[in-house]
């Protein structure tokens, strides 16, 4: 059985909100007010609040559907990271999938190429040589 997603506002500033992954999703994070809020909690109480020094809009929107070769899947999630190495900076791109079927997968964006990463269902065996 699929969970259909549940819709609130955000406690901290009354934006609409959803939870995609009921059950799966441990906190949302308000896009209008940086509010991060607790969605295992039928209250949704605000955990913390995030203010940004800048926004960075990511290349594919919250809530954009596409088809891979692995099904139809939601953006649910975003974030940027980086890396420093050897005295250089590497950022990229995560975007958080969700297919209530077939679960979540990664999309990353790095450098101007694309990478579609799947969990693995168990970890992998150590082999003693």
């Amino acid at each position: 059985m699929v969970e259909r997603a549940v819709s609130f506002t955000c406690t901290g500033c009354g934006a609409p909100l959803q939870i995609k992954a009921q059950g799966s999703t441990q906190v949302v994070a308000c896009s209008h007010c940086g509010s991060v809020l607790d969605a295992q909690d039928p209250r949704h109480q605000v955990l913390s609040q995030y203010k940004a020094n800048y926004t960075i809009e990511p290349t594919i929107p919250l809530g954009r559907r596409g088809t891979f070769r692995d099904g139809t899947f939601e953006v649910v999630g975003y974030l940027r990271r980086r890396t420093r190495y050897y005295g250089a900076d590497y950022d990229w791109a995560e975007y958080l999938l969700w297919n209530p079927y077939k679960g979540f997968r990664w999309l990353i964006e790095a450098g101007g190429h694309w990478t579609f990463l799947s969990t693995l269902p168990n970890p992998p065996l150590e082999t003693l040589s």
